[in-house]
């Protein structure tokens, strides 16, 4: 990463998303920026730069998807619930 605050993000964020976001990484995504979240004070948000590329079988305990198509934020998110975690995507 750029910055030692999206490193930071990136070590705090739920390992459910991670798994998300290493499959995101590993089929050529990129992460736009990274910071804190919009669902309460310990929340983080992950932005990637390319809609999701890869889909997983089954989405890990506790996470939603949701597809947005919402110009001025993102297309689509996974949340999970129990941090407010959030990866998105760009269109």
């Amino acid at each position: 990463m750029k910055s030692s605050i999206h490193s930071d993000i990136l070590r705090r964020l739920s390992p459910e998303l991670r798994e998300l976001l290493d499959a995101e990484l590993a089929v050529g995504n990129a992460i736009a920026d990274a910071g804190p979240g919009l669902r309460g004070k310990d929340s983080v948000l992950v932005l990637l730069a390319q809609p999701f590329r890869a889909t997983p079988a089954a989405l890990p305990p506790g996470v939603q998807h949701r597809v947005l198509n919402d110009p001025h934020w993102w297309q689509a998110e996974y949340v999970h619930a129990a941090s407010g975690h959030c990866l998105a995507c760009r269109a």
